[in-house]
């Protein structure tokens, strides 16, 4: 089943705050997280808001997908309360979903799916720094797979990352082996 993003969630666009030498709030931008939208664990952030009456409506929940909306990188990221309390900034979308049926890591996969990717890109507007609009974004069909098999395609995607993880580990173990016994020969031949 195919349904617009309208109707299994809300979309609001980020806000655009002033940083703060000391705040309790984070405030998230694009550089926080990876090529696969999840949080950099390498990088250390720092509470930079003052939450205040104004800014609590802006606090994320558990589970709310982050959309960058400007620029050529339309990645999803996915906002967990382990991260800390915190708002996006207005570079993203948020997309808060209000259909119990999906899960966040689903929508989450799935734009960030080559496909999803191609298709923000063609839908994005603007000469100097192309965004989507939330109109457009709206509108987007969303496939609804059971909860069961939304599930099983996260564990197969999951897998099939730690395959990668694993092939790149293996290749740059080799490399250095190689290495190693290529540079061994040369130098046992100039003793010789």
């Amino acid at each position: 089943m195919q349904k617009r993003l309208e109707d299994i969630a809300s979309i609001t666009s980020g806000v655009y705050e002033k940083v703060h030498p000391s705040g309790d709030t984070l405030y998230l931008q694009g550089k926080h997280f990876d090529a696969y939208g999840r949080i950099r664990r390498d990088m250390i952030m720092h509470p930079e808001l003052q939450a205040d009456e104004r800014l609590g409506k802006h606090l994320l929940r558990d589970g709310d997908i982050l959309l960058i909306a400007k620029g050529e990188n339309n990645k999803a990221c996915l906002y967990q309360k382990e991260i800390g309390q915190a708002v996006a900034s207005s570079t993203f979308f948020l997309i808060r979903l209000t259909e119990s049926g999906l899960l966040p890591e689903f929508l989450q996969w799935y734009f960030n799916t080559e496909y999803m990717k191609d298709m923000f890109s063609a839908l994005s507007l603007g000469t100097q720094i192309a965004s989507l609009s939330k109109k457009t974004l709206s509108e987007i069909e969303v496939p609804v797979p059971p909860l069961t098999k939304q599930k099983e395609m996260l564990e197969m995607q999951r897998l099939w990352d730690t395959e990668k993880a694993l092939t790149t580990e293996l290749l740059n173990l080799k490399d250095t082996l190689y290495q190693k016994l290529l540079l061994n020969q040369a130098k046992s031949t100039l003793v010789k």
